[in-house]
């Protein structure tokens, strides 16, 4: 059975507290300047980022790096700088080639959290690590193979994820680029879906209060539930679909995988196999 993603970033502090794993320790604090900002993207690589949008004019993300290796703290870097008036936020590890042997009882990683203006959007881009985003105006998250949880959030979220996972509860609408062989599961939209591309991963909704799109849908699956509007797939290969609560129901093609469905209100519409 899989741990929902904020299920484990809210027990992350506990099992740390239980058990440091933290050899070496230094401090990280980074005041961010915001002056003129109208975006802020936040980029996490393999690191953990935990933040939170609220209201006022001072913000900040602190933690610490921690590293089996007194040599290698100085090589996590938390830094800022203006690309036009986005401010972009990098945890990294500097002299990647030097910390080639992180394997067994070696790590060095960044454990941050702060806070960020709730009148700006966000980006959240994550490679490895793990990233959690509460409360913002709008966002996205940008997924290489780590997690990504976006909670609360009032306007419309846009997503994207190669291997990793994408958990959304909450949001205005929700817009999903592309799924690799990662998966998706969303719920509590309170407008529309758009899905591009499932490849061999999982999408899973829960509660959206519009039309839900999806492009096309590979080997993956996609389980629907509780929409309000209508469900349109234009192509099904070897995957399946699943909708249980909506209020129309049409697919465009369907390769060999099976479309199930039961209390769709309105219309459907299916194609005979291909």
């Amino acid at each position: 059975m899989r741990i929902p993603l904020f299920g484990l970033l809210l027990l992350a502090p506990l099992a740390a507290a239980a058990s440091d794993n933290c050899k070496h320790s230094s401090p990280r604090t980074l005041a961010l300047d915001l002056a003129g900002v109208k975006t802020v993207r936040v980029e996490t690589q393999e690191h953990d980022v935990r933040l939170r949008a609220a209201p006022g004019a001072s913000h900040a993300l602190q933690g610490r790096a921690c590293a089996s290796q007194p040599e290698w703290l100085a090589d996590l870097t938390l830094t800022q700088e203006r690309q036009g008036d986005t401010l972009v936020v990098r945890a990294r590890r500097e002299r990647e080639g030097g910390l080639s042997n992180l394997f067994g009882n070696n790590y060095a990683r960044l454990e941050l959290s702060g806070t960020v203006p709730d009148h700006l959007p966000v980006q959240l881009v994550v490679g490895s690590g793990d990233g959690l985003l509460e409360g913002a105006a709008s966002a996205s998250a940008d997924v290489g193979s780590g997690d990504a949880g976006l909670r609360g959030i009032r306007g419309a979220v846009t997503a994207k994820v190669g291997s990793g996972d994408i958990e959304v509860d909450g949001a205005g609408s929700l817009k999903v680029l592309s799924i690799g062989s990662g998966d998706v599961s969303a719920r509590n939209i309170g407008g529309k879906v758009e899905v591009g591309s499932i490849g061999s991963g999982d999408f899973e909704l829960d509660g959206a209060h519009g039309d839900v799109k999806i492009g096309s849908i590979g080997s993956g699956d996609a389980d629907l539930r509780n929409v309000s509007g209508a469900v349109r797939v234009d192509s099904i290969g070897s995957g399946d679909l699943d909708v249980r609560g909506a209020g129309s129901l049409s697919v465009g093609s369907v390769g060999s995988g099976d479309v199930r469905h039961r209390d769709v209100r309105g219309a459907i519409d299916l194609p005979r196999k291909r």
